[in-house]
C-alpha cells in the first residue's frame, strides 16, 4: 500500500513541475525559435542585437517568476531531496540553453560580438556546441576567456546570465532548510 501513495506522490509532483514550467518554457522556446528569423534575415541591421537583448530580458523575468513564484511553491510541498534536485537541474537546463540561444543569435547577427575561435564558415552545430560550452561556462563563473564578448549586448546578455546563476544559488541556499533526505 506503501507503495502505491509514493508512485502517486511521484507522479503528483512531476505533473506539478510540469504544469509549473509549462509556460515559462513555451516563452524561452519560442523566443528561441524566433531567432531563426533573424539569422534567416542578411541584414546587419544595429537594433537587432538589442532586440535579441530585450529577449534575453523578458526571459530572464519570466525565468524568475518561475522559480520565486511556482518553484517556491513546489519545493515548499514537496520536502524530498530528488525532487529539490529535479528543480534545480530543470532550472539550470532551462537558463543554460536559453542563453546558448541568445548567444548563438547574437553571433549569427554579427560575428563580432565575441571573440572566439570559431570562423565564418563553421557549421551550426559547431556554433552552437561553442555557444553552449560558453553559457555553461559562464553559468559556472569559471570564465576560461576563450570566448569573450566583445559588444555591448554580448556583455550584457552575459550579465544577465550570471546575475541568474547567483541567484539559482541563493534561492538554492534559502530553501536548503526545507530540504528532507529519506533513508
Amino acid at each position: 500500500m506503501q507503495k502505491i501513495s509514493d508512485i502517486s506522490a511521484f507522479n503528483s509532483f512531476y505533473k506539478q513541475l510540469f504544469n509549473k514550467l509549462l509556460l515559462t518554457t513555451a516563452l524561452v522556446v519560442a523566443i528561441s525559435l524566433s531567432y531563426v528569423l533573424f539569422a534567416s534575415i542578411d541584414v546587419t541591421h544595429p537594433f537587432l542585437s538589442y532586440i535579441i537583448v530585450v529577449l534575453a530580458f523578458v526571459k530572464t523575468f519570466f525565468i524568475v517568476r518561475l522559480a520565486f513564484i511556482q518553484l517556491s511553491k513546489i519545493i515548499g510541498e514537496s520536502h524530498k531531496l530528488s525532487h529539490v534536485l529535479t528543480v534545480f537541474g530543470v532550472l539550470i537546463l532551462l537558463i543554460v540553453l536559453s542563453f546558448t540561444f541568445d548567444y548563438h543569435a547574437l553571433y549569427v547577427t554579427n560575428v563580432d560580438s565575441f571573440k572566439t575561435s570559431l570562423t565564418a564558415n563553421s557549421s551550426f552545430i559547431r556554433q552552437f556546441f561553442e555557444f553552449l560550452y560558453f553559457s555553461l561556462i559562464t553559468f559556472s563563473s569559471v570564465g576560461f576567456g576563450d570566448i569573450v564578448p566583445i559588444s555591448v549586448s554580448g556583455k550584457i546578455i552575459v550579465m544577465l546570465e550570471v546575475l541568474l546563476s547567483f541567484f539559482v544559488l541563493v534561492f538554492g541556499i534559502a530553501n536548503i532548510n526545507r530540504i528532507h533526505v529519506d533513508k
